[in-house]
């Protein structure tokens, strides 16, 4: 198994009030402070199969995870932001992300200041592990992570079965506030609405981003930190 990058970042962010610190770490914290907010980072498969910061020969692009790591922790959050190994089974990291929420919420922390963010697999990850921590107002930031009906070999993987696994056992049982977003050249995902269409209740919103990339490279986009996704994102996390 692939030792986990853990990067721990002083950065000084500014804020009302004074500066705050921020960190990012593999892990939670030693010590949870209540008075933090923290916000989970999910990588995409390809992180899994070349390691963080590789460059994925499909797209032709490098996948900045520690930079987007660095620039989720400069919004004030302490960011947790694992490099999952080769082979990470949605379903057995699910509940892993699902404990430490709890871990968080039981050390005091509100709920409205906990944000787990995912891209592709990682949303994957993030939406399984939303059934499980069923908080509503925990918030979560989709970055395609919901397949076309058409899109099934990811890396190997039947990315729409799994997607299909998820919705049925979300089924009633789903909660918190959640953003997709996804570009319009995306040529594996789309929208969300089957996901939360099952559940009463759920605070959510869809924008679908053009970023102007070429045709079906639209799911790259959030391998650096563009501001296109970011800033609707942090927005929609200060509402």
């Amino acid at each position: 198994m692939r030792a986990c990058a853990v990067l721990i970042l002083a950065l000084v962010g500014a804020a009302a009030g004074g500066a705050v610190a921020a960190e990012v770490t593999a892990e939670l914290p030693a010590t949870i402070d209540p008075g933090n907010k923290y916000l989970f980072y999910l990588h995409g498969v390809s992180i899994e199969l070349q390691g963080p910061d590789s460059y994925n020969k499909q797209f032709r692009k490098t996948y900045e995870t520690t930079a987007i790591a660095r620039a989720l922790a400069d919004r004030g959050f302490t960011v947790i932001a694992e490099s999952r190994p080769k082979g990470t089974a949605v379903p057995t990291y699910a509940s892993k992300l699902a404990s430490q929420v709890r871990q968080l919420l039981t050390a005091g922390v509100p709920a409205r200041h906990i944000v787990v963010v995912g891209h592709s697999k990682g949303a994957t990850i993030a939406l399984a592990a939303a059934g499980r921590i069923a908080s509503p107002e925990v918030s979560y930031v989709i970055l395609a992570g919901c397949p076309l009906s058409t899109t099934r070999n990811i890396a190997g993987n039947d990315a729409r079965a799994s997607f299909e696994t998820i919705v049925a056992g979300n089924r009633d049982r789903l909660k918190g506030r959640f953003l997709s977003l996804y570009d319009v050249t995306d040529g594996w995902m789309g929208s969300c609405r089957e996901m939360f269409a099952d559940n009463a209740g759920l605070t959510t919103k869809e924008i679908v981003l053009e970023a102007g990339l070429p045709p079906g490279t639209g799911h790259s986009l959030f391998f650096t930190p563009d501001k296109v996704w970011m800033d609707p994102a942090a927005r929609w996390i200060a509402e």
